[in-house]
Formats: C-alpha cells, structure tokens, sequence
C-alpha cells in the first residue's frame, strides 16, 4: 500500500489539476489553500508567512527531521518552541510542527529526567554594583610610634576598590 503525504492535493493543484470527484466548495477551498504553495520537481515548497520558502515534507520524515533538531549532539534537548524553530531554520515545513515537536519533547526520556527549574527554586538575580577607581576611600589614624623626624603618627589611606 502506497502511503499518500498530506500535501498531495495540494500538489495536483499546483501541477492544474484538480479532482474531478471534488465539490465546488472543496475546489475553492483548495485553490485557496495552495496560494502559498509551489512545485519544483520532486518537492513541494510553501512561502512562509515570514517570507521564507521551505520545503515541504511527509509524515513519514517529520519524526526524523524532529528527533534530529531536538537530540542533536552539538545543543539539543530544547523545549517544543525552540525545536520547532530550528526545525523552520533548516527550511523544512509540516502543518502540525508545533504540535509534533511539544508531543516529542512530552515524550523524550531525557528532557522528562531534567525537568526544569521551577520559580521556587530559582535563586533571585542581583544586580552588581559598578564603581570606579578611587570611588570609596579609607582613612585612618595609627599611631603613636617612637618619634621619627618629629613624626609619632602615621595616616593610612586605602582605595577599597582597587585596594
């Protein structure tokens, strides 16, 4: 049995042909979805709403294009958001993408073990403090000392940022 891709209407009507077994309503309907879609032997592009051309792909590819983007060994194991958007980098499109890669990342071992960190256990962010040389001085007096040249004291200065 011939698996048939969820575009494949899609691709008679880009080629001029639409089924003869269609409604009228379902002819609209179609000419109106494949505004966006063009073919280019042997794939089917689609212009993105950002502009972007991007090859359309099967079901039977997207769970490989998936597990590629989300387990890569150079940084993966990205949330549903940022696997899709690496996906939509690599200039591939599937109309349940979002979907897809959220049920992946539901379904990951590894991304299940790590968890993430909730805002309980969150350390709170403080913001550092930026001075300048010569910012904060310290004076002090020591003494007395044994006189030496008619001194017995000494004034200590310290520059606390550079010390």
């Amino acid at each position: 049995m011939k698996v048939v891709p969820w575009f494949a209407d899609l691709a008679y009507l880009v080629n001029g042909i639409i089924p003869v077994e269609f409604s009228l309503y379902q002819r609209k309907k179609l000419k109106r979805d494949c505004e966006d879609y063009y073919w280019d032997e042997p794939y089917l592009f689609r212009i993105c709403t950002d502009g972007v051309t991007r090859r359309c792909v099967p079901k039977e590819e997207q769970g490989e294009i998936l597990r590629a983007c989300h387990s890569s060994p150079y940084g993966g194991q990205h949330g549903g958001a940022r696997t899709t958007a690496k996906v939509l980098s690599c200039g591939f499109f599937c109309p349940n993408l979002y979907k897809d890669a959220s049920d992946l990342v539901k379904r990951c071992d590894e991304c299940q073990r790590a968890g993430g960190i909730s805002k309980k256990n969150e350390i709170p962010l403080t913001t550092i403090l930026e001075i300048d040389i010569f910012d904060v001085w310290g004076i002090n007096f020591m003494g007395s000392f044994v006189s030496s040249c008619g001194n017995t004291y000494i004034l200590v200065t310290v520059d606390y940022v550079s010390k």
